[in-house]
């Protein structure tokens, strides 16, 4: 799954005499090298393309030495190495939990967590491979559900649904998987993990549709129906990120790949994809139920204001 970030040679100064190391640090200073952190260099080059997340998996890697069992990675750096989608940026420190201490602390590099859930039996789940713990560079991580809990009872809802609902999306978890796994969490952000596992959805078909689904609640708008399809015999079939009956509205997200990124264009150019897409809307907006259509782009869905705006001008009662 990280093979590019697994592939990244690391330069470790640790063992070197103090000479050779004041001369690599020189070779930082002149951009030859790039610090991964204190004491652990990589080369520029070899760091081109890689993603916020697959940087924070590189300081993982160096820091490897600082994480002994029964520390575990968990939270958002065990949901970098289970491959979930960020939102928000990725921690600057590396996630862990020591369940042997009950108050968290942070160090230099590390974000100590404490024991956040009772002791438990083994669950009708036990031993599958949602709630088995990974290895990653030696490191124990905890298991795709728990990771999934913890992060939805520690960051904002923007952040922890599209990581739910891609693992439903991809059919890598159960809902009643998180169930069970939150009915054991500690009285600390119980409720809070409660409501992104009660919203969570396997029809959300992107972060981006996942965030849009957090404003709608935040902004109190009726429930949309999700990938409501609009189709007429003998013609196409287009399905609509949401659909608000009752309004007569269609909203459609347009995620920041939408148009770039190679694997969703699928050969296609930028303007081919804009061009079908317009004709995609031209058909939505020839059924007489539909009164009118609604884009949404990235920056609308950070600024819950210009969601609002839109969704009004559109006859969606707002709150």
């Amino acid at each position: 799954m990280h093979e590019r970030v697994l592939a990244v040679p690391l330069s470790r100064t640790g063992g070197h005499p103090s000479a050779e190391r004041r001369a690599l640090q020189r070779r930082v200073h002149r951009g030859e090298f790039v610090a991964i952190r204190p004491g652990v260099l990589a080369r520029p080059d070899d760091l081109v393309g890689l993603r916020p997340e697959d940087r924070h998996l590189l300081l993982i890697r160096a820091s490897s030495q600082l994480i002994r069992p029964p520390v575990e990675l968990s939270h958002r750096s065990a949901a970098a190495v289970h491959g979930l989608p960020f939102v928000g940026a990725p921690p600057d420190k590396i996630d862990v939990t020591d369940r042997r201490r009950e108050r968290s602390e942070t160090t230099a590099l590390l974000r100590v967590h404490g024991a956040a859930r009772r002791a438990r039996p083994n669950s009708e789940w036990h031993g599958l491979p949602p709630t088995s713990t990974l290895d990653f560079e030696g490191l124990i991580t905890a298991s795709l559900v728990r990771t999934l809990v913890d992060v939805a009872a520690t960051v904002p809802l923007v952040e922890s649904l599209p990581m739910i609902d891609a693992a439903l999306l991809e059919r890598r978890i159960l809902p009643e998987m998180l169930l069970d796994e939150a009915s054991w969490r500690g009285d600390k952000g119980r409720d809070k993990a409660a409501v992104a596992i009660e919203m969570a959805s396997s029809l959300s078909g992107s972060p981006a549709e996942s965030v849009c689904r957090v404003r709608f609640r935040q902004l109190g708008v009726p429930q949309p129906v999700q990938q409501h399809a609009f189709h007429r015999p003998g013609e196409r079939t287009a399905v609509v990120d949401f659909w608000f009956p009752d309004a007569g509205v269609v909203v459609e997200v347009d995620g920041r790949g939408k148009y770039e990124d190679p694997a969703m264009l699928g050969g296609r150019s930028t303007a081919e994809a804009h061009w079908q897409e317009k004709q995609r809307e031209d058909f939505v907006r020839s059924f007489p139920e539909v009164r009118a259509v609604v884009r949404l782009t990235w920056a609308d869905l950070m600024d819950p204001e210009r969601i609002r705006a839109k969704l009004r001008r559109a006859g969606i009662t707002c709150r």
